[in-house]
């Protein structure tokens, strides 16, 4: 009965909660006002509306605009004033159909982060000290990738990456209001289950592992084109592929993915919880849970819509416009690409693991984890 008691009666903090919890819904709000207005604009001028079929790659654009221009208006629209309407709701802590405000919540932040972004933001942050590089040396390269960074349609999926990250923060901390929860730390009392400690450690160690399969795999392909062995491609996709540079840009890929690979590595081990000895300032110091958790979140999204866009007709299309008929790539070659979502989604289980293994007693409810002897 106590511990039932504990866990409806608010806390301390419970109504004004720390950090994102208390400013995240109002930002989700303000958010879907913008862009509401921005949608309001493309509607009003006719220009700018980057999901037009002249504005966006019919390869590898967003899904919404691949549904054509019906659908991407809808999305558009739903992201707009509804959405906001949706938000006010949460604000005031509407009982009253808490189930579909959480549903409409959670498929907005879908819609925004896996519908509306391509895999045009994965190439610019894979690229990223590439296209530096070409900046520096004065290459092509670089004025390319200046080009893409710089492009409205770029614009528009970073400002829905942000949006979908904002309403699914406001959609965790309306679900912990709705349901009694601490609003900081999402507890409703102490103990473990499968967010505990020992529970996320086993099943968060299983994702890290994941989350490095499929990286490793991409750079075997990769480094193995790069080295001149067909692996998973026909002889003559290898040989176009090595006029082009296509192989030296893969290899690139492939060693951010290693990098990347020892990072998710981390996730599980001591050296991701404190800083080692060689890193001088720093050395023996908490690692900041954000400073793994915020990162590793962030390229899950980019991951999971790059899958999105290699399942969609990308692979197709990379293929198609190396060998000029679609043909040369075998299973093995495409498989690692096709792998992405499950990178992705492996990564953002790995993260929150690692969360649920490191917080410790709440700063506003003071409700810990207590864990048996």
């Amino acid at each position: 009965m106590a511990e039932q008691e504990a866990s409806t009666t608010p806390g301390p903090g419970r109504a004004r909660p720390r950090g994102w919890p208390r400013w995240a819904p109002y930002a989700a709000v303000a958010w879907s006002l913008v862009y509401a207005a921005i949608g309001a604009y493309w509607a009003a001028t006719g220009h700018g509306f980057p999901y037009a079929p002249g504005n966006m790659d019919p390869e590898v654009g967003p899904v919404v605009g691949k549904l054509g221009p019906g659908a991407a208006w809808a999305a558009v629209l739903l992201a707009g004033a509804p959405a906001a309407l949706v938000g006010t709701a949460m604000l005031r802590g509407v009982r009253t159909g808490r189930r579909p405000l959480i549903a409409a919540g959670a498929l907005l932040a879908v819609m925004l982060l896996l519908l509306m972004t391509d895999v045009g933001l994965l190439q610019l942050v894979g690229y990223a000290p590439y296209g530096v590089f070409g900046l520096l040396t004065g290459a092509e390269i670089g004025h390319a990738y200046l080009d893409s960074l710089l492009r409205w349609s770029t614009a528009n999926q970073v400002l829905c990456l942000l949006g979908g990250f904002l309403w699914a923060a406001a959609t965790i901390g309306y679900a912990r209001r709705a349901g009694g929860a601490c609003l900081s730390c999402g507890r409703r009392g102490s103990g473990g289950g499968w967010n505990g400690r020992r529970s996320a450690a086993r099943w968060g160690r299983f994702a890290v592992y994941t989350a490095m399969a499929v990286p490793l795999f991409y750079a075997l392909t990769r480094f193995a084109w790069a080295l001149g062995i067909p692996l998973g491609i026909s002889e003559g996709l290898l040989r176009r592929g090595q006029e082009t540079g296509m192989w030296t840009s893969g290899a690139f890929l492939a060693a951010f993915g290693v990098v990347g690979a020892v990072l998710t590595l981390g996730l599980v081990q001591r050296w991701g919880e404190v800083f080692p000895r060689w890193m001088v300032g720093l050395a023996e110091k908490r690692v900041p849970i954000a400073l793994a958790v915020v990162p590793a979140s962030f390229v899950s999204v980019l991951m999971t819509v790059g899958g999105i866009a290699m399942w969609s007709g990308y692979a197709q299309m990379v293929s198609g416009s190396v060998t000029g008929s679609g043909g040369g790539m075998g299973v093995i070659g495409a498989a690692p690409t096709a792998l992405f979502p499950v990178w992705g989604m492996a990564l953002a289980a790995a993260a929150l693991a690692y969360y649920y293994r490191r917080r410790g007693a709440c700063p506003d409810c003071g409700r810990k984890e207590e864990l048996p002897e």
